[in-house]
């Protein structure tokens, strides 16, 4: 993570930034990629002025505007590397001695996390049905990403990551189950 609370003045707001490396890319800084993080709690948070498509425009409209991703992705950079010169992160790097660098060419992940989310609500499969959810799964600007906790967890390993098709073939199994 590399901060929180993060608002690009006119364009967007969202809840976290964070850093995508895999570990076994950490020999080398070059492959990471940005990944903005909105959370949500509780289905009343998922429409409306904050909710889940307002922030895909949001994400839309920042990362189609290369000056301001630019500096987002140079200020991400600059805070993560000063994060780790001062010892304040907890990975495994190994011992390589790799700082982050992200290209504005490596399309960031955009995530949702959503919690406490009630399985028996047919709100969630309603707003992922909208029609337009599907244009942000194929976007050029970004890949988006549903985190689904595994295992009683919060690491946001790639294995948990699911795409909107993904997640809705998710959310339709939590349905049949009630």
């Amino acid at each position: 993570m590399s901060d929180i609370e993060v608002t690009v003045p006119r364009l967007a707001r969202f809840d976290i930034i964070a850093i995508r490396w895999l570990a076994g890319e950490r020999k080398t800084g070059k492959r990471c990629r940005a990944a903005l993080i909105e959370m949500k709690y509780g289905d009343t948070a998922l429409e409306n002025n904050a909710g889940l498509l307002k922030h895909l425009k949001d994400m839309d409209a920042l990362t189609s505007d290369k000056k301001q991703y630019a500096d987002l992705l140079n200020t991400m950079e600059s805070q993560f590397n000063q994060l780790d010169e001062l010892g304040l992160l907890d990975f495994n790097k190994g011992t390589s001695k790799a700082e982050v660098k992200l290209s504005p060419e490596n399309k960031p992940e955009v995530i949702f996390i959503i919690g406490n989310h009630n399985p028996r609500s047919p709100k969630l499969a309603k707003i992922l049905s909208d029609p337009e959810f599907d244009k942000y799964a194929q976007s050029e600007h970004f890949d988006l990403r549903f985190y689904v906790a595994s295992f009683a967890g919060y690491g946001l390993h790639a294995n948990c990551m699911h795409t909107l098709a993904e997640f809705r073939k998710l959310c339709e199994v939590s349905k049949k189950r009630k």
